[in-house]
């Protein structure tokens, strides 16, 4: 969907941008020479000049700095519309990239002395001064193309012009979303909808017969039908043979927020949605969840002993907090976590949500909670086959009770094994209510539905960003 790929243009003119611009300032020794300095010689040499290592050199530092951008949310449009926000996002992409590229300059050295490469990998390493230089240039670009981009997307006609048609809580929550997301790859035209009844907040441009010439008298390129919407077939063919896309608007929805809109929630249907996936891919997932969560034990094993003595030391108690979650086809099963509350946290309230700045949290559980070490001990329910890396996250059965009778078609999370991190905890903060819930439940299923190992692997990477930026689900 071009409103969800909006982001590649600018993606590949910023990297072609920084490209050349990095190039220049590797070539700053050479340009003043040549274009300044009658004399050769008189400047120190920075880096060799082959244009091998220059191009290297400089498609190192655009990849790091796109990183760094990717890593602070700079890509995102609902970042890149608040100008104050992207500068202090490009502030701290910028520091990120003055730290890391000298690291990886120096493991590209000791690569090269230890593979014995006659210095082919430290040619690849940048002056730091041309590596300041070249971030505090590219800190100017890359804010000048984000404060630009919107305008010049929609001159150049790459923003999707997209036609509402029909009326309902699917429609209005869909305008709502684009409004709210400033996407400039999306440029919303207008509705179409019978006179009688229509929103008068709508741009209405026609009924839903006339699509045809709304859309070519407008040059639409997207035609979004709510559900319901009665359109006659040959109009639908005529603007079919436009060239122009016809998407309904729940799968539209689907694609540009990557949750289940409200109204599949409560449709049967939703039932009938194939569940199964490849051999290959259970496989492959089994492997993964085993491999990483073996090593992140091994690797964890000593601060997991420092965990359990501060907690012995802090609180009387257990150092492990075993609580019964539902599973797979709604099986139960044991979870393990550093406690993080009271031992007797629930003993007069019985079983409540956990809250953002809950009371019954220790000092050392809300350090525990905010840098994410409580969940470790997970790990060997993985192990175990109780849980995969990822999945829906595992609900009390006391919850899961309530829940289902609240939340139409809550019981379908089930079918997947609950996860350690997954879809819905790197999209949606924190929550501990019925809507927050409902809300969750929309993620959820969006990935039992579209789960694949690229999107497992999506996820995990996320949640690494997630854990050290301390954003997400409690």
């Amino acid at each position: 969907m071009k409103g969800r790929t909006s982001i590649l243009p600018f993606l590949a003119i910023e990297a072609l941008a920084l490209l050349v611009l990095v190039v220049v300032v590797a070539h700053s020794r050479s340009l003043a020479e040549v274009l300044v300095l009658s004399r050769k010689g008189l400047l120190p040499a920075f880096a060799p000049d082959e244009p091998f290592y220059i191009l290297a050199r400089s498609l190192l530092m655009v990849l790091a700095l796109q990183v760094g951008f990717a890593f602070r949310d700079l890509y995102r449009w609902s970042v890149v519309t608040r100008p104050q926000l992207v500068v202090v996002r490009l502030v701290e992409a910028a520091g990120m990239v003055l730290v890391g590229l000298p690291l990886l300059h120096y493991a590209l050295g000791a690569l090269d002395r230890n593979l014995e490469a006659d210095g082919a990998l430290a040619r690849l390493q940048i002056h730091p001064m041309l590596v300041l230089a070249a971030t505090g240039a590219a800190f100017l670009v890359a804010y000048g193309l984000r404060m630009r981009w919107p305008r010049w997307a929609r001159r150049a006609g790459l923003a999707e012009r997209v036609l509402l048609t029909g009326r309902g809580p699917a429609m209005d929550l869909l305008e709502e979303e684009l409004r709210r997301r400033h996407d400039p790859g999306v440029e919303l035209v207008g509705w179409l909808d019978e006179a009688e009844g229509a929103a008068p907040h709508h741009q209405r441009l026609g009924t839903p017969a006339e699509a045809p010439a709304v859309v070519r008298a407008h040059a639409v390129q997207r035609l979004v039908v709510a559900p319901g919407t009665a359109i006659p077939s040959e109009a639908l063919l005529a603007v079919r043979l436009e060239d122009v896309r016809i998407s309904d608007a729940s799968a539209w929805f689907e694609q540009m927020t990557g949750r289940l809109p409200l109204e599949t929630l409560n449709d049967p249907g939703l039932l009938l949605v194939p569940q199964s996936v490849g051999m290959a891919y259970v496989v492959a997932r089994r492997m993964l969840d085993v491999g990483l969560a073996a090593l992140g034990l091994l690797l964890a094993l000593p601060l997991m002993l420092l965990v359990a003595l501060v907690i012995r030391l802090e609180t009387r108690g257990p150092v492990l907090y075993r609580q019964e979650r539902v599973g797979r086809n709604g099986r139960s099963f044991t979870l393990a976590k550093f406690r993080s509350m009271r031992a007797d946290a629930e003993a007069r309230s019985g079983p409540v949500w956990a809250g953002a700045d809950d009371p019954r949290i220790t000092r050392t559980g809300r350090w525990l909670r905010k840098l994410r070490i409580d969940e470790i001990p997970q790990l060997w329910s993985v192990i175990r086959n109780d849980m995969s890396l990822v999945g829906p996250r595992p609900e009390r059965p006391y919850f899961v009770r309530d829940l289902e009778r609240q939340v139409p078609n809550y019981g379908q999370r089930h079918v997947v094994k609950p996860g350690v991190t997954g879809w819905a905890q790197i999209n949606y903060s924190y929550g501990n209510s019925i809507d927050d819930a409902f809300i969750k439940l929309q993620y959820d299923l969006y990935y039992v539905k579209h789960r694949s190992l690229a999107l497992d692997i999506a996820i995990l990477l996320r949640t690494v960003k997630v854990v050290v930026l301390q954003q997400g689900a409690v």
